[in-house]
């Protein structure tokens, strides 16, 4: 371990990684799962899109409620329909 210059010590030079070992690369697909959820997210996007639209049926008389609850399912239908082109016109999935 390297100190710091100060008067009555030396200065000692030797570093704790001097013994150090480097092992070999591992992948990380050795020690982990490293993969894409690639179904699980969409079936979860369009059932929060059928429970949301299921939210229209029920005992409000609001009308501003509504309008919130078609505007995230249709954000949410967006973003599938988005995801599903893209996965389409991809070079790679």
């Amino acid at each position: 371990m390297s100190t710091a210059s100060q008067p009555g010590r030396e200065i000692d030079t030797a570093s704790s990684w001097d013994d150090y070992v480097l092992e070999p690369h591992e992948r990380p697909e050795d020690w982990g799962w490293h993969q894409e959820f690639k179904v699980v997210p969409r079936v979860l996007g369009w059932l929060a899109v059928i429970s949301l639209l299921l939210m229209l049926v029920g005992n409000h008389t609001g009308r501003v409620e509504n309008l919130w609850v078609i505007g995230t399912a249709a954000v949410i239908v967006a973003i599938l329909v988005r995801d599903a082109l893209r996965r389409r016109n991809a070079w790679r999935n």
